[in-house]
């Protein structure tokens, strides 16, 4: 037969007697996944020791902490920190609303051009100019609502 060299003798013999092959693979198939997700569960099994929050959070306590949690070298931990910082400012700066894990939304906002105009000193009375001031490029941060919520249940330090 001219077939056998493209399909091979077995997969047309298959399709002449009316076996499915799909069925056989896939039974085949699922005994490895299940040893697989056994030796998975044994490795779930150990766990690892839980990491306390920095008593202060600084910079290098932060980095410290995610280093001991995720077990990696505290050089890399602070790189991965200072990348996720630099990708989130980059976006801000290209005018984008950058979401910020489940704090809420960081963006650039343009703050309007101000006329010059007439002021009072409340002090002495005295009437004074107030100069114009130019468009300005400021920051902004939008909580998002969960973290609104969440926050009144904080703990204050006093």
């Amino acid at each position: 037969m001219k077939f056998e060299k493209f399909f091979g003798a077995d997969i047309l013999n298959n399709y002449m007697t009316g076996r499915n092959m799909a069925k056989e693979t896939v039974k085949k198939e699922k005994k490895p996944a299940v040893k697989a997700a056994k030796t998975a569960k044994v490795v779930k099994a150990v766990k690892k020791p839980k990491v306390k929050y920095p008593e202060k959070f600084t910079a290098q306590t932060i980095v410290t902490y995610i280093s001991e949690k995720h077990e990696m070298p505290k050089t890399q931990a602070k790189e991965i920190i200072e990348d996720l910082f630099d990708v989130i400012s980059e976006g801000a700066m290209r005018g984008e609303r950058v979401p910020v894990g489940k704090f809420g939304k960081l963006y650039v906002k343009v703050k309007p051009a101000t006329k010059a105009r007439m002021g009072r000193n409340p002090i002495t009375g005295e009437d004074i100019k107030i100069a114009a001031k130019k468009a300005t490029k400021v920051p902004k941060f939008t909580f998002s609502k969960a973290y609104k919520e969440i926050s009144l249940k904080a703990k204050i330090k006093k």
